[in-house]
């Protein structure tokens, strides 16, 4: 049928080459991204597909990043463990020395201030191990700072285990304070020679018991440091650092001397408010006058001075020991606080570090947990071990051999994790390999078909515009039969 309302060849024409055209704008695109799926259009299933395996891809890149940090903070610990394994080796081997008991006590000093600076060492190692702002060997148990006045601790610094000598060098000691609280306190002094004295005062200046200053006989040990009266006390020793109060000073009104005759246990007695004090004197201030010996400097016989705080302490008091060379100490009490102060920064700590090793679309999380490995002194069991005397040592080597023991478990520990971690790393980047190569074979366009697409496209819509021409000239055959 000849028409001129409708063209049917043109219209089908039309059709054949949008379809053509639309063929060729996906073979171009495909071609221009590199992409099979463009959009859901091209293959819903397959795209739903392909953005599983991205976002698991995407997650084993940080699964892989966090694996990394994971070796590296092993690794780090497992470093500084190595290095308080060495100096645990070294204090193993003073201890082994300190026993013997042909070494004189400046070479038991000697070794035990050894000691203390290589646990100092490993404390500092402990507590400045860092990697990504964690602290692998830092205690799990962190303990408040004490809390000082100036530069003087509380006793329980000085002397952390009752009834034990502890060697000191002489000069203006202020040994430590007596906290408010403390029941029952005694301080022993022990001068080996060369005389020392304890004195005892408030945080005020006031000298509670003591040797003499200002006395028709000051003692020896006061004159040979240069204090002679008030105002040298003042500027010796007097100041905030030995832990008196801004504005103190030197106060001997109410200062008790040793008794009529040296008593150990307490010749000479003081109150403080409800505290009962007894001191039992200088040694060198009993001696006979006639013979030299009176206060001058060298003890006889009896080395030993005392002072005993009965009942409970009032306020904080400040022990102090002056004299020369050196001296021993010990202390024993019925109870005795530890005063803390919070730090303005809080107190680095060990904690577990969990890093994860898995995380696939639609399965659970699976993580490995870095267990804290604390390698402080207190957590290795030697925080309280000491070199001298020769038993205390001998108890040292027993201490420092678990200790040993620990830190070795501890590295078994993080060499067990590195393994395991480089394992996991190594399944994890075959796992990416075979996903990458899938989601390529599902969502990436194959170059020679979608060539071989946009050459037929090309054809067909050429062709298609060719046949539109000739359609369209179809109703003018009806013209040309009105013609004739």
């Amino acid at each position: 049928m000849i028409n001129i309302n409708t063209n049917l060849y043109a219209e089908k024409t039309r059709i054949n080459q949008t379809k053509a055209e639309s063929a060729l704008s996906q073979a171009m695109e495909r071609l221009s991204s590199g992409m099979r799926i463009n959009g859901a259009r091209d293959d819903a299933a397959g795209q739903a597909i392909a953005n599983r395996m991205t976002a698991n891809l995407r997650a084993d890149s940080a699964v892989s990043r966090g694996i990394d940090d994971g070796i590296s903070l092993s690794q780090t610990a497992e470093g500084g463990l190595a290095s308080i394994s060495d100096l645990l080796i070294r204090a193993k081997t003073l201890a082994v020395q300190a026993a013997t008991g042909t070494l004189s006590l400046e070479d038991r000093v000697s070794i035990q201030k050894e000691f203390e600076a290589i646990s100092a060492t490993i404390n500092h190692i402990s507590n400045n191990t860092e990697i990504f702002g964690k602290y692998p060997l830092a205690t799990d148990n962190p303990e408040l700072p004490p809390l000082m006045h100036g530069d003087v601790p509380p006793l329980s610094v000085k002397f952390p285990t009752q009834a034990t000598d502890y060697n000191f060098t002489s000069g203006i000691v202020p040994l430590a304070y007596v906290p408010a609280g403390a029941t029952n306190v005694v301080i022993t002094i022990n001068s080996l020679g060369l005389d020392d004295d304890l004195q005892l005062f408030t945080r005020d200046g006031k000298h509670i018991v003591g040797t003499p200053i200002n006395d028709a006989n000051p003692d020896f040990t006061w004159v040979s440091k240069g204090i002679t009266d008030n105002a040298t006390a003042d500027a010796k020793f007097v100041n905030e650092a030995n832990g008196f109060l801004p504005g103190a000073s030197y106060d001997d009104s109410g200062l008790t001397q040793g008794g009529p005759i040296w008593v150990f246990n307490g010749g000479a007695t003081a109150t403080l408010n409800g505290l009962t004090i007894r001191y039992s004197g200088d040694t060198d201030r009993y001696e006979d006058a006639t013979n030299g010996g009176f206060n001058d400097g060298q003890n006889g016989a009896q080395m030993q001075e005392r002072i005993r705080l009965l009942g409970t302490v009032p306020e904080d008091l400040i022990v102090m020991v002056v004299g020369n060379g050196s001296f021993s100490s010990n202390l024993t009490w019925g109870s005795l606080p530890e005063p803390t102060q919070a730090p303005a920064k809080p107190p680095r700590a060990s904690a577990p570090v969990e890093i994860v090793t898995s995380a696939n679309f639609g399965d659970e999380m699976t993580k490995k947990t870095i267990a804290p490995t604390p390698a402080d002194t207190k957590t290795l069991g030697i925080s309280k071990s000491r070199l001298d005397p020769a038993d205390e040592a001998s108890k040292a080597l027993g201490a420092l051999d678990k200790a040993l023991e620990k830190v070795s478990s501890y590295r078994g520990e993080y060499g067990s994790l590195i393994n395991t971690f480089e394992s996991a790393k190594s399944t994890l980047a075959q796992s990416t390999l075979a996903t990458t190569a899938a989601r390529s074979r599902i969502e990436d366009a194959d170059y020679a078909l979608e060539v071989s697409q946009m050459s037929r496209a090309q054809i067909l819509s050429q062709a298609g515009n060719a046949v539109l021409v000739q359609a369209n000239q179809m109703p003018e055959v009806a013209l040309t039969l009105l013609k004739g």
